[in-house]
């Protein structure tokens, strides 16, 4: 069972139903149908009864995302930003940050990479909890947090053709988890896919399974 400040964390962040979209459930014929008749100039697939979009209900009935509160605006990290980012809030070694903006060139982070620090991070706050040091504790379970956050927008909401790593500017978003809840999710997935359907469309439709992977869901 997992311990109760994770539960009320993720709750109170109120992006716990992506947790829900996993990539285990691509079915890829259908995403290369869909693909295939993806315009860009209607932002929506011409379909042999007619038009059909992604709407922001949709997002809703899907997701379970927030429609109001502030726009999430970001730009691509250089990498230092991307590296005192990731110091300052994922509590991440300075060489370790380094090696690894150094390996995905720029403000990137890997799932693997993620995957690895949570575990330490997770496990280090296990241990500091039982010693009685409250603030230390509470400290590594918001960096705990925010790595699986960035981890869990970097697999759903925000994928992207590459699907190894994801961008560490949305981090940004997760700086103050208090703020998380506050910021209009719904339509950032919304203009994300539309954008990287977009994009996608322009080269090779193959790589649009991740982008419509969670219309599965």
């Amino acid at each position: 069972m997992a311990a109760r400040w994770w539960c009320d964390g993720l709750r109170a962040i109120g992006l716990q139903w992506l947790q829900d979209t996993s990539y285990n459930q691509i079915d890829h014929g259908v995403c290369s149908t869909f693909a295939e008749r993806w315009h860009e100039e209607t932002l929506s697939f011409h379909l042999l009864f007619g038009k059909m979009t992604v709407t922001l209900d949709d997002v809703s009935c899907l997701l379970h995302l927030p429609i109001e509160g502030m726009l999430l605006t970001h730009e691509s990290m250089t990498w230092d930003e991307a590296m005192e980012m990731m110091i300052q809030h994922l509590g991440v070694d300075p060489g370790d940050t380094f090696k690894e903006a150094t390996d995905t060139n720029g403000g990137h982070a890997r799932f693997s990479y993620l995957r690895m620090i949570f575990k330490k991070l997770f496990l280090k706050q296990l241990g500091v909890s039982d010693e009685g040091d409250m603030v230390l504790t509470r400290k590594l379970q918001e960096h705990a947090l925010r790595i699986y956050l960035l981890y869990l927008v970097g697999i759903t909401i925000f994928t992207d053709e590459i699907i190894i790593y994801v961008d560490v500017t949305y981090l940004k978003y997760f700086r103050d988890l208090e703020l998380v809840a506050d910021y209009s999710w719904r339509v950032a997935a919304l203009s994300h896919l539309y954008k990287e359907l977009n994009n996608a469309s322009h080269y090779n439709t193959k790589h649009l399974s991740g982008y419509l992977s969670w219309l599965q869901v």
